[in-house]
């Protein structure tokens, strides 16, 4: 087996899983390899904690952005990254 990155027509990547002898075209018919979906995460609860991590950073213009070199990575990390590992962690 082999893996094929390919382009849906809804404009997203996936990589599916076809057999060493199969061409590239019939990897949308492949084992799919896709992470998870993005859609299971609560945008919402995302949004709020974002803002709230926003705040508490003290990022309330672009100035504010430019003197905290890091502020905005890290608040979106802070929002993201356990939501996006707990959706990892299911899928076991």
């Amino acid at each position: 087996m082999r893996m094929v990155i390919w382009d849906g027509a809804d404009g997203y990547k996936h990589r599916s899983a076809v057999r060493d002898f199969d061409p590239d075209e019939l990897a949308r018919h492949g084992v799919s390899q896709d992470p998870p979906t993005l859609d299971d995460l609560d945008w919402e609860a995302i949004k709020r904690d974002l803002h709230n991590s926003l705040v508490n950073r003290g990022l309330f213009n672009y100035e504010d952005l430019v003197r905290t070199q890091n502020g905005v990575t890290g608040a979106i990390l802070s929002a993201l990254r356990g939501r996006l590992v707990e959706l990892y962690k299911r899928r076991r």
